[in-house]
C-alpha cells in the first residue's frame, strides 16, 4: 500500500469517526433537552422532601476592581432570601506580586526598545492601571520598575476595593465577609482558605463557588435546592457535589464583523459541549457510581470521569473537607477536583436547569481561554500521580479516570484537524463518492443539525439564511477550536509553584451585566 493510499484511508477513517461522534452527540443532546430547562417547572417537593439548607457563596477575585460593587449588589437579595447563607469575597496578595512582575517587564522593554512598549501587551491590567502606565511611559527615555510600580500602586488593588465597598453601612448587618489570602497560590488556595473559616453546623450546608461575573438568579438557586431535595428523596442522602451547567452567549462587542461571527459560533459550540457532552457525562458517571459499576464498565459506558467546572460548583462542606478542598498543585482547579471526586467515587448531581454565561468577545481572548482551559487536561497526569501517592481510590479507578481525561483532551485537540479533513474530502474533486458522502454527513451532523436543535429549544424559527449563517459561524469556531489546546502543548501555563509567573487569566474588561442567571424555556 503506497503512501498516498494510506493517507486517503486515514482521511476516510477520520470522516467516519467524526460522523459517528457527531451522531452520538446529537442523540445525547436530544436526551438532555428532554429533561433540561423544561417548559413546566418541577413539581414542588413534599414537606418530607424539602431540604432547608445553607449555601455559602464564595467568590475568589484577582485583578477585578471594577466588578466588585455589582457582584455584591447582586448577591445581597440572595442572602436575604435564604437566611443563614453567606457571601465571601476572597482577594489575594498575589495581585501585588504580579504588579511588581509586570512593572519589571515594562521597565525591561522600555530599556531595550523604548518606542515599542505597548500597554496592550499586558492584558492582565485593568483600564485604570493601563491609563496610569500610559502616563508613566510618556516621559522621555526608559522608565524604571520602581516608577511603573508606583504608577500601578496609584490605582486601588482589588482587596482595597472590597474593603471600601463593604464599608457601606447598608451592608454592615449582612453576612458578607472579606478574606485576604496572603500566599502566592491561585483560585483553589483562595477558595480553600475561605472554606476553612466557615462554621460547620448540623444543618445541610454547601459551599458554592462562583466567578466575579456570575449572576445566579433566585430561580436558579431555588431550582438547585429543589433538585437537591429530589435527589435526596431518591437516594436517601444529599448529593456531595452539585454542578450547575451553563449555556454561553456572545454580546457582539467586537468592532470586527468576522470576530463577532467567530465568537457567536464559539459560544454556540461551547453550549453544544454542555448539552452533548458535559451533562450526559455527569449523568453517566453518577449512575455508574450509584449502580456500583466497576472501572472498566464505567470506561466503556463513558462515565469514568466527572469533569466538574469551577463555576456554579456546589460542594457539601463535609465532602469538601473529606476531599481536602480544591487541588492547589495544578494550573486550574475545576477538572482536577472532578478527578479527585471520581477516584473517591463521589456522585456529582447535575442540576436540570442551565444558566447563561458570557463567552469571549474577541479572537485573542477566545484562543487564550482555550489555552488556559486545556491546562486541565495536561494536569491529569499530576492528578493521577497525586492520587496514587496518597492512596486515593484503587489503581483501576485512577487508570480509567486518567484514560477518560486523555481521551477527552485528544478529541478537543482533534476538532479542527477533523473538520478540515472533512472539508477537504468534501471539496477535493478526486474524492470517492462514499467517502465524500461520509464527510458531508459528518459536517451536516456537526454544523447544521445542532443549530436546528438549539433553535427549536429556544423557540426560534430560523430562516434558511439565518440557519446557514449560524452553521457557518459554528464552522469558524470549529476551525479555531484546537488553536488554544495546541498553544497549551507548546507553551503550557505556569504551575502554581512558579511564584514569578502570572496567573493564567486576563482582566475582565466588559462590565458584567446579568449574564449568569437561570435560563429556562418559560423565561425565554
Amino acid at each position: 500500500m503506497n503512501h498516498r493510499r494510506i493517507m486517503r484511508c486515514a482521511a476516510g477513517a477520520v470522516a467516519v469517526a467524526a460522523a459517528v461522534r457527531h451522531a452520538a452527540g446529537l442523540g445525547a443532546m436530544r436526551r438532555t433537552l428532554a429533561t433540561v430547562d423544561r417548559l413546566s417547572p418541577p413539581e414542588a417537593p413534599s414537606e418530607e422532601e424539602t431540604v432547608a439548607g445553607i449555601v455559602h457563596f464564595v467568590v475568589p477575585v484577582l485583578r477585578e476592581q471594577p466588578h466588585i460593587r455589582a457582584a455584591v449588589d447582586w448577591f445581597v437579595p440572595l442572602l436575604k432570601q435564604w437566611p443563614g447563607s453567606t457571601l465571601t469575597l476572597v482577594t489575594t496578595a498575589r495581585e501585588r506580586a504580579e504588579r511588581i512582575l509586570i512593572a519589571e517587564q515594562i521597565a525591561a522593554r522600555s530599556v531595550r526598545q523604548p518606542h515599542s512598549v505597548a500597554v496592550g501587551m499586558f492584558p492582565e491590567l485593568a483600564d485604570d492601571e493601563l491609563r496610569a502606565v500610559r502616563c508613566c511611559l510618556q516621559r522621555p527615555g526608559p522608565v524604571s520598575a520602581h516608577e511603573v510600580a508606583a504608577a500601578l500602586d496609584s490605582v486601588a488593588t482589588t482587596d482595597q476595593v472590597v474593603d471600601a465597598v463593604l464599608a457601606d453601612p447598608a451592608l454592615a448587618a449582612l453576612p458578607i465577609r472579606h478574606v485576604h489570602y496572603t500566599g502566592t497560590g491561585r483560585k483553589a488556595a483562595q477558595v480553600n482558605q475561605a472554606a476553612a473559616g466557615l462554621l460547620r453546623t448540623p444543618k445541610p450546608a454547601y459551599l458554592a463557588v462562583y466567578d466575579i461575573d456570575s449572576r445566579p438568579g433566585p430561580e436558579l438557586v431555588e431550582r438547585t435546592w429543589a433538585s437537591i431535595a429530589a435527589y435526596a428523596a431518591r437516594q436517601g442522602s444529599l448529593p456531595g457535589v452539585v454542578q450547575q451547567s451553563a449555556r454561553f452567549t456572545s454580546s457582539g462587542t467586537s468592532p470586527h464583523r468576522w470576530e463577532r461571527a467567530l465568537c457567536r459560533g464559539a459560544a454556540r459550540l461551547q453550549t453544544l459541549w454542555t448539552l452533548r457532552r458535559e451533562i450526559p457525562a455527569f449523568r453517566r458517571y453518577t449512575r455508574a457510581v450509584l449502580g456500583g459499576h466497576g472501572p472498566l464498565r464505567m470506561l466503556a459506558g463513558g462515565g469514568a470521569l466527572a469533569q466538574t467546572v469551577g463555576h456554579g460548583l456546589w460542594v457539601r462542606l463535609d465532602v469538601f473537607d473529606n476531599l481536602d478542598g480544591l487541588p492547589t498543585y495544578t494550573v486550574l482547579d475545576d477538572l482536577p477536583f472532578g478527578f479527585r471526586a471520581t477516584v473517591e467515587r463521589v456522585p456529582v448531581h447535575v442540576v436540570d436547569h442551565t444558566a447563561t454565561a458570557p463567552g469571549p468577545e474577541d479572537a485573542r481572548t477566545l484562543v487564550e481561554q482555550g489555552q488556559r482551559w486545556f491546562a486541565n487536561y495536561l494536569d491529569y497526569s499530576a492528578c493521577w500521580a497525586e492520587a496514587t501517592r496518597r492512596g486515593r481510590g484503587t489503581p483501576a479507578r485512577r487508570a480509567t479516570a486518567l484514560a477518560a481525561g486523555w481521551y477527552r483532551g485528544a478529541t478537543w485537540l482533534a476538532r479542527t484537524p477533523a473538520t478540515v479533513t472533512c472539508l477537504y474530502l468534501l471539496l477535493w474533486p478526486s474524492t470517492r463518492l462514499p467517502v465524500r458522502a461520509t464527510a458531508a454527513i459528518a459536517l451536516w451532523l456537526g454544523l447544521v443539525t445542532p443549530v436546528g436543535q438549539l433553535a427549536v429549544v429556544e423557540g426560534k424559527l430560523l430562516s434558511p439564511r439565518e440557519r446557514a449563517q449560524a452553521s457557518f459561524e459554528l464552522l469558524l469556531a470549529y476551525l479555531v477550536s484546537s488553536a488554544g489546546p495546541a498553544l497549551a502543548l507548546v507553551h503550557p501555563p505556569a504551575r502554581p509553584g512558579a511564584e514569578r509567573a502570572m496567573a493564567p487569566k486576563t482582566n475582565r474588561r466588559p462590565t458584567p451585566g446579568a449574564n449568569t442567571s437561570v435560563t429556562s424555556r418559560e423565561a425565554r
